[in-house]
């Protein structure tokens, strides 16, 4: 995943080096591994996508489930 962090006043689109702050107004950019999803997040899409396949509608999902 990256995330930008702009200064003041955020994205600056029509920037140049006549602007008193960095191009387009970035600041920093951090790049973080994405976090693996849980086993529950995995068993969950998977019993979602049965369901679906069987021909359930996702507020018929969300019914028996109490959310989604």
């Amino acid at each position: 995943m990256i995330q930008t962090v702009y200064g003041a006043g955020g994205f600056c689109e029509n920037c140049d080096t006549t602007h008193d702050h960095p191009l387009h107004n970035i600041i920093e950019i951090i790049e973080t591994q994405d976090e693996p999803a849980s086993q529950m997040d995995v068993a969950r899409k998977s019993a979602i996508d049965k369901l679906i396949k069987l021909g359930l509608s996702m507020e018929e999902i969300a019914a028996i489930s109490g959310n989604i």
